[in-house]
């Protein structure tokens, strides 16, 4: 019972999920994770922008932005950092992967403790590892962050332990993203993107990089990013919304030096709200 100050479901402290919700049966839903700072979550305007673009995809209905905000305002009472995350389900129903018309969505408000990176890997940068298993396509679904994560499950347990984050491929061995953020590289001033047409979901952090970068001189490109190309590149940095922009430096036998485009970043993000 400890744990029931540490989640709301439709913004009540109850004390389970109905195990008739299509998020546990099918993983129908979408999810967000947010870092929260002092009760205040951080890029709340693109957060929810994404959620509520993520939830209608799949057709399932947005509980409005204050709704949301209530919440969090309810759950994360104490001063500090912490990590929320928001899941989105369709909501409960029978057996089967029909479901009526009027159907109300669930949703989950967990909480977490914010555990901060080491700040010495903010100065001398992190190893990746290329992961085996290929993104599977799906077009329907591609850059949606819905609750069926297994690849990124399975994924992780390639990681080797001297490894920070493992770089995932589609079929045609190009650069998706990583398991538990977005990957980008420098060529010049040209900022390389990948192309996430097939699979792979499309974060926070790379709309604000899309949005706010090149007023610091760089050129956003979005494209297919083989390998090579990686190997090739002036830098490469990894971001999300919870950890912000971590240099890179090892992949394979490559080692990167130049570690100012993750520094740049994190500016954007400090100046965004």
């Amino acid at each position: 019972m400890f744990l029931i100050n540490k989640f709301l479901i439709n913004g009540k402290k109850l004390p389970g999920l109905n195990p008739f919700d299509r998020g546990l049966a099918f993983g129908d839903g979408v999810f967000r994770s947010i870092k929260i700072e002092n009760g205040i979550p951080r890029f709340w305007q693109y957060h929810y922008e994404i959620l509520s673009h993520d939830a209608k995809s799949i057709h399932i209905t947005v509980p409005t932005s204050r709704i949301l905000l209530n919440d969090i305002k309810r759950l994360f009472t104490e001063k500090g950092n912490y990590v929320a995350k928001f899941i989105l389900t369709r909501g409960v129903s029978e057996r089967g992967y029909q479901f009526k018309a009027n159907i109300e969505p669930t949703r989950i408000l967990l909480k977490n403790k914010f555990i901060p990176i080491e700040a010495k890997l903010y100065r001398e940068g992190v190893n990746l590892q290329v992961c085996k298993n290929k993104l599977s396509e799906n077009t329907m679904i591609s850059g949606i962050k819905h609750l069926n994560r297994l690849e990124n499950v399975l994924a992780k347990l390639e990681i080797r332990p001297e490894n920070f984050d493992g770089i995932q491929l589609d079929k045609d061995n190009n650069i998706n993203e990583c398991i538990s953020s977005t990957i980008i590289i420098r060529e010049s001033n040209k900022i390389l993107i990948p192309l996430q047409g097939r699979s792979g979901v499309s974060g926070v952090t790379k709309k604000i990089i899309i949005d706010k970068l090149s007023t610091l001189g760089y050129v956003i490109q979005i494209k297919k990013i083989s390998l090579d190309l990686l190997m090739r590149s002036d830098e490469v940095v990894i971001t999300n919304s919870i950890m912000g922009a971590l240099p890179v430096r090892k992949v394979k036998n490559k080692i990167w030096k130049k570690f100012q485009l993750a520094n740049d970043i994190n500016q954007i993000f400090n100046d965004t709200p």
